[in-house]
């Protein structure tokens, strides 16, 4: 699972640098939850309607969740290829299993153990060596500017995104918190969507923009997220992090 999970989503970093120039990034994450939600509410609205108290009860958690995913996390991510490169990208997400860690503690309260913090750093400097094919010096030459600033906050978003997730309760599988964090997503994402496309650029009406958007509403938002929820209720965040190291070498 966390494997191909790592490996569907780094086809989310792909697309986002290739389509900058023809859907805009506010649009991009819009639909890839809206499309998301769609496709799993036929399957998903019995347990939702089961366990609506329970969502109404922890609604403050479930929104704080989908800000980080969404907003700060893949609207950033979308935001930020306008302005930098899929290997600058990869290079920053290196950070996140580290970010993930410091959270895990603090708000887990998850002992990090010093075996776990060499595999994290020995992994980072493995990514670092396939990213740059061994030249480390090659880092040294790297330009990173404003794109790679909204890369680092999108990072610290999904970072954040990880540890909530393990927050929410036990009687929520994990294809409902697929399906609500989805819901409170296309909410939180609706406004910046519409006031983008009345300011800036609406969804174009392409063939193209279809399918990356099927794709992106599918293959990222249901499978690949759904396997990584899995894997971080399963192995915790700390260890589901490690994922973001397969992303980047799959970049």
């Amino acid at each position: 699972m966390l494997v191909a999970g790592a490996f569907v989503i780094s086809t989310n970093h792909v697309l986002g640098r290739f389509v900058i120039n023809d859907i805009p990034p506010l649009g991009l994450a819009f639909w890839r939850v809206a499309i998301g939600a769609i496709v799993l509410l036929p399957f998903a609205w019995r347990e939702l309607v089961a366990k609506r108290q329970v969502i109404i009860d922890n609604w403050k958690l479930f929104l704080a969740i989908a800000f980080v995913f969404m907003p700060l996390g893949n609207a950033a991510v979308y935001l930020a290829y306008n302005f930098t490169t899929a290997i600058n990208g990869a290079v920053i997400a290196t950070a996140q299993p580290a970010f993930t860690m410091f959270l895990a503690w603090f708000v887990l309260r998850q002992t990090v153990t010093p075996m776990q913090a060499l595999g994290i750093a020995i992994a980072a400097l493995g990514v670092l060596v396939i990213i740059t094919r061994g030249e480390l010096s090659a880092l040294t030459t790297m330009s990173f500017g404003g794109g790679d600033l909204i890369m680092l906050v999108g990072t610290v978003g999904f970072a954040i995104y990880t540890v909530l997730v393990r927050r929410v309760p036990p009687e929520i599988g994990p294809m409902l918190i697929l399906v609500v964090v989805q819901l409170f997503g296309a909410a939180t994402m609706a406004p910046l969507y519409i006031a983008e496309s009345l300011i800036y650029l609406p969804i174009p009406l392409t063939w193209e923009a279809l399918f990356v958007l099927l794709w992106l509403g599918t293959a990222i938002a249901v499978v690949a997220v759904g396997l990584n929820n899995m894997v971080i209720l399963t192995l915790g965040p700390n260890k589901a992090s490690i994922g973001h190291y397969l992303r980047a070498v799959f970049i």
